[in-house]
């Protein structure tokens, strides 16, 4: 199938919750496989390890958002799994960083945004390619949340994951950037933080929402509003840097940009290709500018300099595990949400075509 599965949710959160569960539960059973033997394989670690460690995260969760937090607890009643199961999953990346090879691979995303007047349409565009291990490709999903009287989410996800890479009715969208440095800390975690990104309804309310209690870990999240304006949010477990584009356009990759924050940033020690990523894209963007639309971020995502590692990944050429184990571009998608709607491939958007994604309401 070219297109991901679409499901859409609504109710009270435990309701929300246990339709997640039900609706996405081969989905869900595919994660929690996938990442166990990822946790083994990739830091040695066993699940019931990573569970014991999760618990740590509960109250993170209840003191962040509780109706985030009973929508986990009805997933894992829908998917018919043990709470913690589903928790690990939201934590999983905590788990990887925290407890994994500090000097491991991360996430290869790239993600850009382009706003009024860089645009051709006076349109606010984001997007990404989202760079994983192949063994989560078929894990993926699109969902469509109602729940009022919180902001409609339309977003892409790991089924069982309340929080990802995608958009909400309000005109908030927002793309995910891994970044690593050593914490080794309990926070709220990333895909917690998402979620609540996703909940808002302005820019100012999204950048709160990252900031207003401490993380579980580092991460870049790209923002942006369909009332024409994109920020940038470097965040580690406690501290955090806002970088606005005064140009209009902006790229980010796997490392840390800003000079605000004092890091011993892991990946620019371990991971060459992110700096080429973000300064490929930036400078296609550039060239574009004042014509920026949809297709000119599109060529972006299928760019192949530096291939295999380009910001189309087709694998790493270093890596000697499994197949199911190298990173590479699960889907790409691009967000205009001055029309609310998304666009996106399933697989690599250098030979996969995009397909367009509304709410149901429009």
């Amino acid at each position: 199938m070219e297109r991901f599965p679409v499901y859409r949710i609504r109710g009270t959160a435990r309701e929300r919750g246990q339709q997640m569960g039900q609706l996405t539960k081969e989905q869900i059973w595919i994660n929690l496989e996938a990442y166990e033997r990822t946790f083994r394989d990739g830091a040695g670690l066993h699940w019931k390890d990573a569970t014991e460690y999760a618990t740590q995260f509960i109250p993170w969760i209840e003191r962040y958002d509780q109706e985030i937090m009973e929508e986990i607890r009805g997933i894992s009643e829908g998917a018919e799994r043990d709470l913690l199961d589903i928790v690990t999953l939201n934590v999983r990346s905590e788990i990887m960083t925290n407890l994994g090879d500090p000097f491991g691979k991360t996430d290869g995303c790239t993600s850009v945004a382009a706003v009024p007047p860089v645009t051709k349409n006076q349109e606010t565009i984001i997007g990404q390619n989202w760079d994983w291990i192949h063994l989560m490709e078929k894990g993926l999903v699109v969902l469509e949340i109602e729940q009022q009287p919180r902001p409609n989410i339309l977003m892409i996800t790991e089924a069982g994951i309340v929080g990802k890479i995608g958009m909400n009715d309000k005109g908030m969208g927002v793309c995910l950037n891994f970044l690593r440095i050593l914490e080794r800390t309990v926070g709220v975690p990333i895909h917690i933080v998402l979620r609540g990104i996703l909940n808002s309804g302005t820019l100012s309310q999204a950048i709160r929402q990252i900031t207003r209690l401490p993380r579980g870990t580092s991460a870049n999240y790209l923002l942006a509003h369909r009332e024409g304006e994109t920020v940038d949010v470097e965040a580690t477990s406690r501290a955090h840097d806002v970088l606005y584009p005064m140009e209009g356009y902006i790229a980010h990759a796997n490392h840390f940009v800003g000079s605000r924050i004092a890091v011993d940033d892991q990946a620019k020690m371990g991971e060459a290709d992110t700096h080429l990523r973000m300064g490929r894209a930036m400078k296609l963007l550039a060239a574009a500018q004042g014509q920026i639309e949809a297709d000119h971020i599109k060529a972006i995502f299928r760019d192949h300099m530096s291939f295999p590692e380009a910001i189309c990944r087709h694998g790493d050429v270093e890596s000697t595990g499994a197949e199911e184990l190298v990173g590479r571009t699960l889907f790409s998608i691009v967000m205009n949400l001055t029309e609310g709607q998304f666009e996106l491939s399933k697989g690599q958007p250098c030979n996969t075509p995009y397909h367009t994604y509304r709410f149901s309401s429009s």
